[in-house]
């Protein structure tokens, strides 16, 4: 069970498991009542032990209580060890109010002491009264906690506090830009582009973008579809009569593509190590990875993220085009936006001004990460100043037509979980105001690039850390630069 994404863009974090120590009565904690029931009861006890943490306490409560199955996924000192850090780092979290409760489950929102950092944090009980499940992620603060006053100093400001703040803990390193079109209104950077050299990050520094890099396929695909060469309920049959898949071929649509509704799934694990090392130079070459696959389900029925779609996606815009993909993004994406320092990172090259991936995915400590290799799933190279670019072109029609940008930001496919999705584009409500874009998630790239619709605020997060260190920056960030698009209108 995960978070609920209602607070959240669509990118799903980590879950950090907690521990909790009985230290308070179940129907209330820091003032803030609760339900009379055994998940709640451990929220109680973990949320009084966390505004003191004490790793001793944590350890010994986790150690007594957390369930058999808990254990195997994760044990009580790891457990312990996490929870404390979360709490210590915040010199402490304040409960503000119940978020959600249920009979096996209750989350609070809750705010850090020292750091003013929201989060949201899970606790589920089984049916013995265990802690058999719990998590915590950044959320956005509620609105009138917001300040009075949104001028762009205090934007600034802010952006350089909270990047500052978590850079120094070591939980961001990367950039964030805000501008209001193409006029930077706050930017802030840290940590390093190579830790051992100590390179420091600038706006002209080249990230891998992980799945943002989607929204540059949906736009050639909208390309296509303006200028009538092929249409959404065009079948991948259409393009590839002989694709393997009988159901993908024949009832899987673009628009199934584009919206994560075709059934497919995957293909990133299935990448050659010759794929990797030496790169590709069409999209097409990776579709023997996946053309063979069942779907799992029946094209239309559901929704599930499927990288696989989005790369034949990619593989359409060649068939219609007659251009290899990397050469259509240069030429109708990135020279047509200005984003003169972009890369499809189709084929790995030493790139000048390229930041070096760090990644705890299997070690304490920060190892360099694999780099990863571009495709229309994502993995495109650029940098804070070319994706404000970007957003640019897309909002004033430099790319494609007004329509499609709408097309885009429209919810498409069945209702899943993870919040609503258009075409390669997370739509997130944040204080009434529609905020689109799309994160990127991959071990040591996390990023996201975040458009205030009917309004000309872009923010921009590109970091070289593992995910969710874009969404502890992000969040925050992003729900300033709401309100004040929200503020902006109505005045």
């Amino acid at each position: 069970m995960m978070l609920s994404p209602r607070k959240f863009p669509i990118t799903l974090l980590a879950i950090t498991l907690i521990g909790t120590n009985s230290l308070c009565a179940a129907n209330e904690v820091q003032g803030i009542k609760l339900p009379e029931t055994a998940a709640a009861k451990l929220m109680s006890d973990w949320a009084s032990l966390c505004r003191k943490p004490d790793l001793a306490q944590m350890t010994t409560w986790m150690d007594k209580h957390l369930s058999a199955e808990g254990a195997k996924r994760m044990s009580a000192q790891a457990r312990a060890k996490d929870g404390y850090a979360l709490c210590a780092d915040n010199g402490g979290l304040a409960v503000v109010e119940v978020a959600n409760s249920d009979a096996a489950s209750i989350s609070l929102t809750m705010k850090g002491v020292k750091t003013g950092r929201w989060f949201e944090m899970l606790v589920i009980a089984n049916a013995a009264g265990e802690l058999d499940r719990g998590g915590n992620r950044p959320t956005l603060a509620p609105e009138n906690s917001l300040p009075a006053s949104l001028s762009d100093a205090l934007i600034a400001s802010e952006v350089k506090r909270v990047v500052d703040d978590l850079s120094k803990a070591e939980q961001f390193s990367g950039i964030v830009v805000v501008a209001r079109g193409s006029r930077v209104i706050a930017s802030a950077s840290g940590g390093h582009a190579n830790r051992a050299e100590k390179t420091p990050i600038t706006e002209a520094s080249r990230f891998t973008l992980g799945s943002m890099g989607k929204m540059f396929t949906a736009v050639a695909i909208g390309q296509l579809v303006d200028q009538h060469k092929l249409k959404l309920d065009d079948t991948v049959g259409t393009f590839f009569p002989d694709y393997r898949n009988p159901t993908i071929r024949d009832q899987a649509t673009v628009a199934m593509l584009l919206s994560h509704s075709s059934g497919m799934g995957d293909f990133l694990d299935k990448r050659t190590p010759a794929m990797m090392s030496k790169g590709v130079q069409r999209a097409s070459e990776f579709m023997p990875l996946y053309d063979a696959d069942e779907p799992q389900f029946a094209p239309g029925s559901d929704r599930a993220y499927s990288n696989a779609g989005l790369a034949l996606a990619g593989a359409i815009v060649e068939k219609v085009s007659g251009e290899n993909y990397p050469d259509y993004l240069r030429k109708h994406v990135f020279e047509p936006a200005r984003m003169l320092h972009s890369s499809a990172n189709n084929i790995p090259l030493a790139i000048d001004g390229l930041v070096t991936p760090y990644t705890r995915e299997k070690s304490p400590d920060w190892q360099i990460a694999e780099a990863d290799i571009g495709s229309p799933a994502g993995g495109a190279i650029s940098t804070a100043a070319d994706l404000i670019h970007f957003a640019d072109a897309l909002r004033d029609g430099g790319l494609v037509s007004k329509a499609w940008l709408a097309d885009m930001a429209t919810p498409h496919g069945p209702p899943a979980p993870g919040g609503a999705y258009g075409y390669a584009m997370e739509i997130e409500d944040i204080y009434g105001e529609t905020v689109v874009g799309h994160s990127g998630g991959f071990p040591g790239v996390s990023t996201h690039l975040f458009l205030v619709l009917g309004s000309p605020y872009t923010v921009v997060v590109l970091s070289n850390q593992d995910p969710p260190a874009e969404a502890a920056v992000g969040l925050p960030v992003i729900a300033l630069v709401a309100e004040r698009a929200k503020r902006d209108k109505s005045h």
